[in-house]
């Protein structure tokens, strides 16, 4: 009796998790602001329990995480959509290829490494996801603009954590996080490279607003100025970089707004300075032990460490010539001796490229350097001084390049690939001969669309949200 119990809840659960799937596949094919809200709310729970997150057993050891269901649910839609397109663009198929060889390697890491393999696929399965997922929806300036939307506005709880975290180990709050989670120099960095990452993104989206004069760019202006400045007190060197790299870019093409850029910059790296002068360089004897230390970000010593392992890695990679080709599969692990100390084979290199090279081959790297290039080539010449809503057509090449510096010591985050995939949406629609989003803010596209002839609206009612498009 009990094992007939058993099986009917098996049953019934596994018909709720099958409806749960439907409905949800449903949803996201239509509304990518749903997968928005999805993807950068799992990088704050992720933050917020430290990656910790719970997780459920298959059969077979197979641990499957919250994550990853709704990454795989993200990926199933943006596949089931390409697959209405009458064809694909030159980019597009390369992001295809990317994802193949990636699949490639995964299947391969499965049948020998089992679980190992799906952890390691980790690393890349948000960022080929969000990218087939976002890249599938034609450009629209509203649409963008309720991501951008979106995009701040869960950037608030990041910014709220970070902050009681540092009333924790600067002000003696108890919140439970051990302070050497980040590092010995964990006082100002309480949280991973990516999430300060994805912060610097939403200061990115603010600069096109910089030099207007309007009520909503004066709030844009200041929020971008709160974020700028907990993204320099951050202390992460690498997030520095790229900023710096965007606002470069920025100002390579549009000087006027480069420049007030840059004075934003400067001004929010000299208070930082200031508080790095006021707090203590070396830690302290505390009732709860040593006290994280505040460290100079001049020191190089962890950029040494980590080329003297990505050198460890790629010569005992190209010994194989069947790894030049397709990788080495998904679970091969990354050990690495470093000056004379082995690495644990589940510390990633710290470096997107050579994770890319060593699990896809030359193939899969090429794939990804013609998408990033392909992308900044397409988009380049947009106009930078335009603000038609937040993720507009001008921002995108300064977010590309951010992103590729990044890529030099970090891996992808999870929102890297919404960037990459909207960015691909509007090259892909340009190489088509498409219309090219419109130059209008939010409140004139709705204004637009009042004035729009009978005709136009009725069939904007029939597909309100842009499903019948196939290209």
């Amino acid at each position: 009796m009990t094992g007939i119990l058993l099986a009917g809840a098996w049953v019934v659960g596994a018909v709720v998790v099958a409806l749960v799937g439907v409905v949800s596949l449903e949803v996201l094919m239509r509304r990518p602001e749903v997968g928005v809200a999805l993807v950068l709310g799992v990088t704050v729970m992720q933050a917020a329990l430290l990656e910790q997150e719970p997780s459920l057993t298959l059969p077979g050891g197979i641990s499957v995480k919250f994550h990853d269901v709704v990454f795989a649910l993200l990926l199933t839609a943006g596949i089931a959509r390409f697959l209405r397109f009458r064809r694909l663009t030159p980019l597009e198929r390369v992001l295809m290829l990317l994802g193949f060889m990636l699949l490639l390697s995964l299947i391969r890491g499965v049948l020998v490494f089992g679980q190992q393999s799906v952890s390691e696929f980790r690393l890349f399965l948000p960022l080929i996801s969000t990218a087939i997922y976002f890249s599938s929806f034609p450009p629209s300036t509203v649409r963008n603009d309720r991501i951008g939307k979106i995009w701040l506005v869960l950037t608030i709880p990041m910014v709220v954590l970070i902050c009681l975290r540092w009333a924790q180990n600067l002000g003696g709050v108890n919140l439970g996080v051990p302070m050497e989670e980040f590092g010995a120099d964990a006082a100002l960095r309480v949280v991973n490279g990516p999430y300060g990452f994805f912060i610097a993104t939403s200061v990115m989206l603010t600069v096109p607003y910089w030099q207007q004069r309007d009520e909503r760019s004066r709030k844009l202006r200041w929020i971008g100025g709160l974020l700028l400045l907990v993204v320099v007190l951050l202390n992460r060197r690498t997030v520095w970089i790229t900023l710096l790299a965007g606002v470069a870019v920025v100002l390579l093409r549009n000087r006027k707004l480069g420049h007030r850029a840059m004075l934003m910059v400067i001004a929010a790296g000299i208070v930082a300075v200031g508080v790095f002068e006021a707090l203590p360089e070396s830690g302290t004897e505390t009732a709860g032990g040593i006290r994280p230390e505040i460290t100079s970000p001049l020191t190089t010593d962890t950029f040494a460490w980590r080329t003297e392992g990505w050198s460890t890695l790629l010569e005992g990679w190209s010994a194989n010539p069947v790894n030049w080709v397709i990788g080495e599969p998904f679970g091969s692990g990354f050990a690495r001796d470093v000056g004379g100390n082995l690495v644990a084979s589940t510390s990633d290199p710290h470096n997107f490229y050579i994770m890319t090279l060593l699990r896809t081959g030359v193939v899969g790297m090429l794939a990804f350097i013609v998408l990033a290039v392909g992308l900044l080539r397409a988009l380049w010449r947009q106009d930078s001084a335009t603000t038609v809503g937040l993720f507009a057509p001008g921002v995108f090449p300064a977010l590309l390049v951010t992103q590729l510096v990044w890529f030099l010591t970090w891996t992808p985050g999870n929102e890297v690939g919404i960037i990459i995939g909207l960015a691909l949406a509007l090259a892909s629609a340009r190489l088509r001969g498409s219309p090219t989003v419109r130059s209008q803010t939010p409140s004139s596209a709705s204004s637009a669309a009042q004035r729009a002839a009978p005709g136009v609206r009725r069939r904007a009612r029939a597909d309100p949200h842009g499903h019948g498009d196939v290209r």
